[in-house]
């Protein structure tokens, strides 16, 4: 398969997995303050809150498990970038983190089923 092929297809792979996530957690009360949310050296792929909780989720979705599952995907490196990303936006729309419960999640996408592990790290 050409490379520029397959790039296009996980890019639209990695997009359904951030709308089923998206669909999941406003099943569950919360709402999505942004999708997408890109700085220097990264993205966040969902910032949602439900009361005072606001949680910063990478969505990782797998097709074939030979590389791993999706959740052993978000490294010590991506979980720094993330923090980075939640520090930038934090400071970007005036929050203060005093005020917020602040969660660093993962929702893993993997054979139809869906994964959500709150504050899965720190």
């Amino acid at each position: 398969m050409q490379e520029s092929k397959r790039k296009l297809l996980n890019l639209l792979f990695g997009k359904k997995c951030e709308q089923i996530a998206t669909k999941y957690l406003e099943q569950k009360g919360y709402s999505v303050v942004v999708r997408n949310f890109r700085y220097k050296g990264g993205e966040i792929d969902i910032i949602a809150k439900k009361g005072v909780r606001l949680s910063f989720i990478e969505v990782k979705g797998r097709k074939v498990l030979s590389f791993g599952s999706a959740k052993e995907a978000v490294n010590y490196k991506k979980q720094e970038r993330i923090k980075e990303g939640a520090k930038l936006f934090m400071l970007q729309n005036n929050l203060d983190e005093n005020l917020y419960n602040i969660s660093f999640d993962v929702i893993s996408i993997e054979n139809n089923s869906i994964e959500w592990i709150e504050n899965a790290f720190t």
